[in-house]
């Protein structure tokens, strides 16, 4: 299988975990209330993971090994407030708590109790090992041919 077509399959993948990004966070706006949503951050991680997306897509298009580098680097970054947003949603559910684990709120993300934001975190995490790989074996590839 071609590098293009696993990273076309990849770029499905990161589609699929933004339709359930979406989902969730409609789904705290309607239970939270607007103004009371971490908008910084949800506005931070939104847009770097739209802009890791569509570097994403130029990497597709262009095959170039930089372009999917700056995707997978923009995109962890993205996750950083991805996992900010998690804590956030936990503390607003579980009042009183100002320190969790990271362990306890993964462990409550991926119960399932909310089936989107579980869905959009391990298919989020699927997309992004699969990212880190296709860099690596383009990178290699790409120094074996030249």
């Amino acid at each position: 299988m071609s590098v293009t077509v696993l990273a076309s399959i990849d770029l499905a993948l990161l589609l699929v975990a933004a339709g359930f990004g979406l989902t969730s966070l409609l789904a705290w706006r309607r239970h939270r209330g607007s103004g009371r949503l971490p908008t910084a951050k949800i506005i931070t991680h939104l847009s770097l993971q739209v802009i890791g997306i569509a570097t994403w897509t130029a990497f597709v298009v262009t095959g170039a090994v930089p372009i999917a580098w700056t995707a997978f680097v923009v995109l962890t970054a993205g996750q950083v407030f991805g996992d900010l947003l998690m804590f956030a949603s936990y503390r607003a559910r579980n009042p009183g708590t100002t320190r969790p684990h990271y362990l306890a709120v993964g462990g409550d993300v991926l119960s399932f109790r909310r089936p989107a934001p579980a869905l959009h975190a391990l298919v989020g995490a699927l997309a992004w090992f699969s990212m880190l790989a296709i860099c690596v074996f383009s990178t290699v590839a790409d120094a074996a041919a030249g």
